[in-house]
């Protein structure tokens, strides 16, 4: 064997038809770019809780805070990333803020993670 490849790297015909990144409008600087800032804002084991957690409704960063164990300084930091990322939106009622996943789009990504983890 001369260690040359055998492997044919010809489209093989079943993925002829798929969309490239580009035919799909994923361009630099658009979907991918969303896409990646949407994942790294979920990148944390205590995000993806806290966003599942908002999947029931809005709540404080306190309630959140007690709700994931963790000190509320630390939510909040990641609340911050989260609402930077386009994940979740704010909502101020007198001095509390309350936070809810921005959009339904939000709340079927989290929910196909949950089913892919679930289903590894």
């Amino acid at each position: 064997m001369t260690g040359e490849s055998t492997v044919d790297h010809t489209s093989p015909a079943d993925t002829r038809d798929l969309p490239t990144p580009r035919s799909a409008g994923m361009t630099a600087g658009s979907t991918l770019d969303r896409a990646v800032e949407a994942l790294r804002g979920l990148a944390y084991g205590s995000r993806l809780h806290i966003v599942a957690l908002l999947r029931e409704g809005e709540a404080t960063p306190s309630a959140l805070a007690e709700a994931i164990e963790a000190h509320q300084s630390v939510v909040a930091h990641h609340l911050r990333y989260m609402v930077d990322a386009g994940l979740l939106r704010r909502r101020r009622q007198g001095r509390q803020i309350f936070y809810s996943l921005a959009d339904e789009g939000t709340a079927r990504l989290i929910d196909e993670i949950l089913r892919y983890a679930k289903d590894r």
